[in-house]
């Protein structure tokens, strides 16, 4: 028979063993947690490097064509509100476009009001207000208002665009009041980021034409055009702000160039774009073929500097489905670039991270009307929480726009996330 302290002692025994077993399962699913934790992080900062105040280093992010066609505009419109709301279309990227230092889009249409005139899409687009809030709610920091649409209502299309944009606080490059630059300089952790936009035009003595309507001798000068016929010209035209662009460390132009839907570069496109890498350029972001080009380097004549080419970035924000435009138009690419300063002074293109997008638009029987998302193409776990989506076409969009990607060690895209 036992005694009583021969029972108390099995008994400690048993409870300390216990307490080792139950420590023990809980710090081999905390080691576990962790390790699944810290694989997701680094897949995370595989994208996003470097982070955020990291002195001398900063990231970019740049995206294509954002457009609101007439079914975008019953899609987004809420009765109860009597309001637009376009936050939906960006839930999915906003991670990605806050995740930048600085975060770029092109504009094309224009926030002209509904007083003078309703809104409207293509030939002539109008868009609400709203969508320059749901640009902002997706985080990004500038707009390139440089495109062929830029005038579609004529000189208030300038002027009140100009105004609904900074009165949001975003930085606006491509169209200006008089007194302002045709440029900006943004000092990002310690870099000195000079960003202009042009659009193709012609100018004819001191005329100038968009999408061949004359612009006003008043707002003439309040958008950045290139003289589409002729690349030295061109060239003249952009290079005119470049000289002035001073004290940057690295200069990124925002080109709308290009043929319509055309997966390849013309030879216009690759004449300027030589001719800007030779003037220095680091970075040349195009968009206007709504559908992605090739993005690549290219290097000066001289073989000194190199230039990142995104001749094409394709549609962020549209309704040109495979089905009425191009079967490339749903497909686009965001652009992480990732940029850093030496203390000697000089700055650079570290990394350029091509992150495939695509245009989701499906039917929701509850609201009785259609939904615009814009998905990202980057991770499996993340596109299997996403409702309504076709894997069929996220894994042709991806295989489309990967084609695009001249992978070097400067430029890589995300991992397939099928494979």
């Amino acid at each position: 028979m036992y005694s009583y302290n021969n029972r108390n002692t099995k008994k400690f025994l048993i409870c300390f063993c216990l307490s080792i077993l139950v420590m023990g399962t809980f710090s081999f699913a905390t080691i576990n947690k962790t390790s699944i934790f810290s694989k997701n992080k680094s897949q995370e900062a595989s994208i996003f490097t470097p982070k955020k105040d990291d002195p001398n280093k900063a990231s970019l992010l740049a995206v294509g064509d954002t457009m609101v066609y007439n079914a975008q505009l019953t899609a987004q419109y809420d009765v109860s509100s009597a309001k637009y709301n376009f936050n939906n279309n960006f839930e999915y990227v906003k991670k990605y476009v806050e995740e930048a230092d600085y975060s770029m889009v092109n504009l094309e249409t224009t926030l002209t009001g509904n007083k003078v005139y309703r809104y409207s899409s293509s030939p002539k687009f109008n868009s609400p207000d709203e969508l320059a809030d749901g640009l902002k709610y997706a985080g990004f920091d500038l707009i390139s208002t440089a495109n062929n649409h830029a005038y579609d209502k004529g000189y208030l299309s300038i002027k009140n665009t100009l105004a609904t944009l900074k009165d949001k606080n975003f930085d606006v490059v491509g169209t200006r009041e008089n007194s302002d630059e045709r440029f900006i300089v943004k000092k990002i952790n310690g870099i000195n980021v000079g960003v202009t936009s042009y659009s193709y035009g012609r100018i004819i003595g001191d005329n100038k034409y968009l999408n061949d309507v004359k612009i006003s001798d008043e707002y003439k000068n309040s958008i950045n055009i290139f003289d589409s016929t002729s690349v030295d010209r061109a060239f003249n035209n952009i290079n005119y702000t470049l000289k002035n662009m001073k004290d940057t460390d690295l200069q990124v132009v925002y080109l709308h160039w290009g043929d319509k839907y055309s997966l390849k570069e013309n030879t216009f496109q690759k004449k300027l774009a030589q001719k800007l890498c030779d003037a220095g350029v680091d970075v040349i972001i195009g968009s206007h073929p709504h559908v992605v080009q090739p993005v690549t380097t290219i290097k000066s004549s001289d073989n000194k500097h190199e230039t990142i080419v995104a001749y094409s970035l394709g549609n962020f924000l549209s309704n040109q489905s495979r089905d009425q435009f191009s079967q490339y138009t749903e497909d686009g690419l965001m652009l992480n670039i990732d940029i850093s300063k030496s203390n000697g002074g000089d700055a650079k293109v570290d990394k350029v991270t091509c992150i495939p997008t695509w245009l989701n638009k499906y039917y929701n029987s509850k609201t009785a009307k259609y939904v615009y998302e814009i998905i990202p193409i980057a991770s499996k776990s993340e596109l299997d929480k996403i409702d309504n989506l076709s894997e069929s076409k996220l894994k042709k969009s991806y295989k489309n726009t990967a084609s695009k990607v001249d992978t070097t060690n400067l430029i890589n895209i995300v991992e397939n996330p099928f494979n």
